[in-house]
C-alpha cells in the first residue's frame, strides 16, 4: 500500500509485513461507503445517512476542486474577466486562435492533512449474544467526521473575511439593512467584474436586520414585511444567486462559552458550483483523494481492550481572487 509508512504514523498502525495485507489495516473511503472491508452492517450504516448540513453549508460556502498535494495558482489575476472587444476571438484564414495564458502571481500551495483519533474502550461497547452491537464503529466515525468538517467551515469563514473589503454600517429604523446588501453586491461586480453568486449573513445580523424591520419607529411601514423574508428572497433582491445565514456557533474547549460565528456580519462574494483551480471563484476548498481515492480515509486499529479508529482527510481552503468580496461591518448605532 502506497503511504503505508505515513499512515502508520498517523493512526499508530503497526503490521508484521513491510506491506500490509488484508486484515492489517482497514481503509475506506466516503464515495465507497466506508469499502468492504468493514462490517456490512457500517456500510449499511453509512450508506442511508443524508450529507450532514454543516458539510452541505461548507461546500456551499466554498465548493470543492480536487487537486494533487501541490497545487498551484494564479492569485488575483483578472485575465477572466477580459472581454474581446478587439475582435482578437476572431480567426483569420490560415491563422491560429488567440491564445489565453493564465498571468498574475503564481503561488504554490499545499493540501493539508487533517484528521481526529477516538480510542473507544471495548467496555464502553454494548453487547448483544456476546457479540458487539453492530454499527458502533459508524457513529463514533460520523462524529468524528462532523467534527473535521466544523472545523473547515471555521476555516473557510476565516479566510473570507481576512480576504475582505469591509465596509462600515447601521442598522436602524433610519436606514435599510437591504439596500446596504444590494449596494455591497454592486460593489462586488464593479471590482470584480461579476456579479456575487454567495450572500452569507450572520445569524446576530439577520436578528438585527428583523429588528429594524419590526421596529414601530420605521419610517416607512411599507417595508416591515422585509422582517419575514427568506435568505432567498433576500438574496434575490441584492441580485445574489444564492444566500445563506451562518447559524454556526463555536466551542473551542470543554466548558467554554459559546461564541456566535459571524456576529453582526454580512458577505457577498462570488463562487462556483463546479470550479478548477484557475477559474475566477472567490473562495475555494482544495481536497486530494486519499489512498483509497476518495476525500475521506478510515482506519481501525483494535487493540485487546480497546479500538482506536481515526477520520482523515487532506484539504486546503484559499481565496485565490480577493477583489470583490464585500464584508459589512454592522453597528446598532
Amino acid at each position: 500500500m502506497k503511504n503505508f509508512a505515513l499512515f502508520a504514523a498517523l493512526t499508530g498502525a503497526t503490521t508484521l509485513r513491510t506491506q500490509p495485507e488484508l486484515g492489517d489495516i482497514i481503509v475506506s473511503n466516503d464515495s465507497q461507503n466506508f469499502a468492504a472491508s468493514l462490517a456490512q452492517e457500517v456500510v449499511g450504516y453509512l450508506a442511508g445517512l443524508p450529507a450532514p448540513d454543516e458539510s452541505v453549508s461548507l461546500e456551499r460556502l466554498c465548493p470543492l476542486v480536487m487537486t494533487a498535494d501541490f497545487f498551484q495558482f494564479a492569485k488575483a489575476g483578472d485575465e477572466a474577466f477580459i472581454t474581446e472587444t478587439d475582435g482578437s476571438d476572431i480567426r483569420a484564414t490560415g491563422a491560429s486562435f488567440k491564445r489565453i495564458e493564465t498571468r498574475g502571481t503564481i503561488v504554490t500551495d499545499a493540501t493539508q492533512q487533517k484528521g481526529l483519533t477516538k480510542r473507544v474502550d471495548h467496555r464502553s461497547i454494548p453487547m448483544v449474544n456476546g457479540s458487539r452491537v453492530a454499527g458502533w464503529e459508524n457513529q463514533v466515525a460520523m462524529s468524528l467526521m462532523y467534527r473535521l468538517i466544523r472545523a473547515d467551515k471555521y476555516r473557510a469563514l476565516a479566510v473570507l473575511d481576512g480576504a475582505a473589503n469591509s465596509t462600515p454600517v447601521v442598522w436602524s429604523s433610519a436606514g435599510n439593512p437591504d439596500g446596504d446588501i444590494r449596494a455591497a453586491a454592486q460593489r462586488s461586480r464593479t471590482a470584480s467584474g461579476q456579479m456575487p453568486t454567495m450572500l452569507v449573513v450572520g445569524s446576530a445580523a439577520q436578528q438585527l436586520r428583523q429588528d429594524v424591520f419590526e421596529s414601530p419607529d420605521l419610517a416607512n411601514q411599507a417595508l416591515a414585511r422585509r422582517a419575514e423574508w427568506s435568505i432567498q428572497q433576500l438574496a434575490q433582491y441584492a441580485g445574489v444567486a444564492d444566500g445563506m445565514i451562518e447559524m454556526g456557533l463555536i466551542q473551542t474547549k470543554k466548558g467554554a462559552a459559546k461564541v456566535d460565528q459571524l456576529g453582526t456580519a454580512a458577505y457577498v462574494y462570488a463562487n462556483m458550483s463546479a470550479p478548477m483551480v484557475d477559474d475566477p471563484s472567490m473562495l475555494k476548498m482544495a481536497w486530494t483523494p486519499t489512498m483509497s481515492g476518495g476525500r475521506w480515509a478510515v482506519f481501525i486499529q483494535e487493540g485487546a481492550a480497546w479500538t482506536d479508529i481515526t477520520v482523515f482527510q487532506q484539504t486546503k481552503i484559499f481565496a485565490p481572487h480577493t477583489k470583490g468580496i464585500e464584508k459589512l461591518v454592522i453597528s446598532e448605532s
